[in-house]
């Protein structure tokens, strides 16, 4: 199990690196062909806006797996590791809930957009299509923020030692 989780988890890196490397040739493409040879395409930044979103989604949830988010260490650097703890279970816990509200409703959009059969504008592809990272990465993010809130409610009663630099 845990080989395929490692396989996953890989998977989803390759893909960020590999997205964000065909959104820069993608802008580069469309900026060179739109001023160098005034010809613009509706589509390039059509497709540039949701695999950005994807991007967006998915290194967000590789932000919670290596726990590279933005946090406030004031109040932990200083307190107690018990406390420190409790602070960063809490913490992980209501961004957990807060993406676990953000997945409900991306999903309550979805199943309109699929109902209503809205498609994009340049493409013409089904737009619940565009909205399915969003849907998707974030049950991923929850899962994840909820998994290291685990981890910091466990080391509350193991008595372990908070770790005053990176998760």
């Amino acid at each position: 199990m845990k080989k395929i989780f490692n396989i996953v988890c890989n998977t989803e890196e390759l893909v960020v690196g590999y997205v964000l490397l065909v959104l820069a040739f993608v802008a580069t493409f469309q900026v060179v062909t739109r001023y160098v040879f005034g010809l613009a395409y509706d589509w390039f930044e059509e497709w540039a806006r949701y695999l950005t979103v994807l991007v967006t989604f998915m290194g967000a949830g590789l932000g919670v797996k290596y726990g590279t988010h933005f946090s406030m260490e004031a109040v932990t650097q200083y307190a107690p590791d018990w406390l420190a703890h409790l602070f960063k279970t809490v913490a992980n816990l209501t961004a957990s809930v807060s993406m676990a509200i953000v997945c409900w409703f991306s999903w309550v959009q979805i199943g309109k957009l699929m109902k209503y059969k809205a498609l994009t504008p340049a493409t013409e592809m089904p737009m619940w299509i565009a909205y399915l990272p969003i849907g998707i990465f974030s049950v991923v993010i929850s899962f994840r923020f909820l998994m290291v809130s685990i981890r910091h409610a466990r080391s509350i009663f193991c008595r372990e030692e908070y770790n005053r630099g990176r998760e």
